[in-house]
């Protein structure tokens, strides 16, 4: 019985046999809850393109008026910032695409895949294949499971977890925080320089307009990554509970007035300082590489040392404006730490901005920056508490995914290894 089965088995060891191969169970009822894959999960991922669309097309625009207004410098950072990240993301993807492609127990790309997969990678646009992906693994398990092929159902859906919390909202978080955090605050600033100073640099008031819309849509595609990955990952482990989408609210507020007050109190130092920004900033990260790449090993994600390394250099970028929990486990003393550090450095970039600026120039953008860095700090704060107070999943629950029941593939699949939580790409 063995021979004709598939052990669902995220490693590199192979399965015994594949997709094509399953065996029929008339075991279905371990499988008839498919609504995990339901359409909640499908507006999830349609907010995820959306918002990493939306991110790209109003930098592209942005582009277009600097090139046109003479902005040389504005257009060069603005477009190093687009192209760095991407470039980053595919080497990555495609990376990951050649370790699925050498793993026996996954099935077989046509070439008509692979013309896909290069034409989206030299667009620079891998997330948004992935996320395609991730629906089509998703709609073939449903329509397993209403077919009664409950584990082939298995596998599609167990595929869907991978592609979408291994690869995708791990390569989103790469974006959201090497583009959209320098996106924001990069235009940010010379939003703000232009109107602390405006009689000397005017500037064209549709490119205002389209900078501000720039910053918002940053912001958001920077809370939207982090609940989304969060949300993914819950998702991927048998012994989590998933997030509802009361909790998917709260952790998105609570991630956009972070985000919002470390961008804001970032872009107000650096209008005085721009140097003294990019030393604080360094360091900051420099700790956090030094951390990761010395205490954290991604062996998830990562197939070398290099590759984790390359991780680490991602994740202390990432940390300078939010922070991702590296390894399960409680975490409270870590956030603890993390929002302390963030608090000093957001009141002392406030406070020399507040005694660099004079009130009486523009009392609007003085107090109404100030204030907003300190709201917007407080808020986050609370809609922290809130989420862990009342919206955390934090009940143990082993029977999350039913067409992964241990017990069932253990007398279906003699030798089935239970280590199938998450998929390691070493």
């Amino acid at each position: 019985m063995a021979d004709d089965c598939t052990v669902v088995r995220f490693s590199r060891e192979p399965s015994l046999a594949k997709i094509e191969n399953l065996k029929p169970s008339d075991n279905v009822d371990k499988f008839t809850d498919s609504g995990h894959f339901d359409v909640f999960y499908v507006v999830c991922i349609a907010l995820s393109i959306i918002t990493y669309v939306l991110d790209i097309v109003l930098a592209c625009f942005l582009l277009y008026f600097y090139f046109i207004s003479g902005h040389g410098l504005y257009f060069a950072l603005t477009l190093t910032f687009l192209i760095i990240p991407a470039f980053f993301m595919t080497t990555f993807s495609f990376r990951w695409y050649i370790v699925d492609h050498d793993d026996p127990s996954l099935e077989r790309e046509s070439v008509t895949q692979w013309i896909i997969r290069i034409v989206f990678l030299l667009l620079q646009l891998t997330p948004l294949l992935r996320y395609v992906d991730t629906l089509i693994y998703g709609i073939r398990s449903k329509i397993a499971a209403a077919t009664g092929n409950a584990a082939k159902h298995a596998v599609l859906y167990r595929r869907m977890l991978d592609e979408d919390t291994n690869t995708v909202c791990l390569l989103r978080l790469f974006h959201c925080f090497l583009h959209s955090a320098l996106q924001a605050i990069l235009q940010l600033v010379i939003l703000l320089y232009h109107i602390i100073h405006r009689e000397k640099a005017a500037l064209n008031i549709n490119v205002a307009v389209l900078q501000a819309w720039t910053v918002f849509a940053a912001l958001i595609s920077i809370a939207w990554s982090l609940t989304s990955y969060h949300r993914s990952v819950r998702h991927a482990r048998d012994d989590k509970v998933n997030i509802k989408w009361g909790g998917v609210v709260v952790a998105f507020c609570w991630q956009l007035m972070s985000a919002w007050s470390r961008v804001l109190a970032l872009s107000l130092i650096a209008t005085i300082f721009p140097a003294w920004m990019g030393c604080v900033c360094a360091l900051h990260w420099g700790v956090m590489f030094i951390w990761l790449a010395l205490g954290q090993h991604q062996t998830a994600a990562c197939s070398s040392r290099c590759e984790e390394l390359l991780l680490s250099v991602a994740l202390g970028f990432a940390y300078v404006t939010a922070f991702i929990s590296p390894r399960d486990g409680p975490s409270r003393y870590i956030y603890l730490a993390y929002y302390l550090v963030c608090f000093m450095e957001n009141t002392a970039a406030l406070v020399v901005w507040c005694v660099a600026n004079n009130s009486a120039d523009n009392p609007v953008l003085y107090y109404g920056a100030a204030g907003g860095q300190v709201i917007a700090f407080l808020m986050g704060i609370a809609f922290l508490f809130i989420y862990y107070r009342y919206c955390h999943p934090s009940l143990m629950n082993r029977s999350k995914i039913p067409s992964l029941d241990s017990d069932y593939l253990e007398s279906e699949c003699p030798g089935y290894s239970k280590s199938y939580n998450v998929r390691s790409r070493s």
